[in-house]
């Protein structure tokens, strides 16, 4: 099965593509499912998510996932929750560290501190206990320092967002050296951004659950089209 790893929507702050668009996209493309991965931060939780209370703003951040699931069932495609978390002490800056973890639920969010006030350590002992999968996103990304290898399960060994340095051969031997489980996904935000990543599952996935048990399991392989994110990046670097 053919899933994209990580694709932002409508709502996650920085990406502006078109919801029709983007299952258009896919759907030609031939994937069968997309991890939707909007981001959660100190910025977005402020002054991206409607609603004034804790309760308020988390139902605003799902409700935006239900519409897009609802928009890529009818093409056939599956979906699934992923979350971006820019964690401290980065949180309210413009830039830093961000870790993805499969599987929060809404319940989750509701009964924890926003996971953006998290350290390393302690939203990887969160998704530890509760079999979340968390893998830091393009750890060697320009204005990106790699977390603590011990303290995350994964890392993302390609990242295709054409607008970044993401040094891929960098985060692909750093997976390799500290035993952990390479991830491949597109980092899709614009209409003009070609899709370059994602995995190819031995089997059917059919719920978070199932992709974190899938992963973990390491039954996959990676999609990296290298050549077109190298493409798209000269042409977007030379304007």
């Amino acid at each position: 099965m053919k899933i994209e790893t990580h694709c932002h929507t409508g709502g996650s702050g920085c990406a502006d593509g078109d919801n029709d668009l983007i299952v258009k996209k896919y759907a030609e493309k031939g994937y069968e499912g997309v991890v939707i991965t909007n981001h959660l931060s100190a910025f977005c939780y402020e002054h991206n998510f409607s609603g004034k209370t804790h309760p308020e703003k988390i139902r605003y951040y799902y409700s935006l996932i239900e519409e897009m699931t609802e928009k890529f069932k009818k093409a056939n495609i599956k979906s699934f929750f992923g979350m971006e978390i820019r964690i401290v002490p980065f949180a309210g800056k413009d830039y830093g560290d961000e870790f993805m973890v499969y599987g929060i639920t809404e319940k989750m969010m509701a009964d924890n501190k926003p996971f953006f006030t998290f350290t390393q350590k302690e939203l990887f002992e969160f998704a530890d206990k509760n079999g979340l999968f968390m893998y830091q996103t393009h750890p060697f990304r320009d204005g990106v320092t790699a977390g603590d290898p011990t303290l995350m399960h994964g890392a993302e060994a390609f990242n295709g967002h054409y607008h970044h340095y993401n040094h891929n051969p960098q985060a692909e031997l750093f997976c390799e050296e500290n035993g952990l489980i390479g991830i491949s996904g597109t980092d899709y935000h614009h209409d003009s951004q070609p899709i370059t990543a994602g995995i190819d599952t031995f089997y059917e996935i059919n719920s978070e659950s199932q992709l974190i048990d899938c992963i973990f399991k390491k039954d996959f392989t990676l999609i990296k089209d290298r050549e077109t994110y190298e493409s798209a990046l000269a042409a977007f670097k030379n304007g």
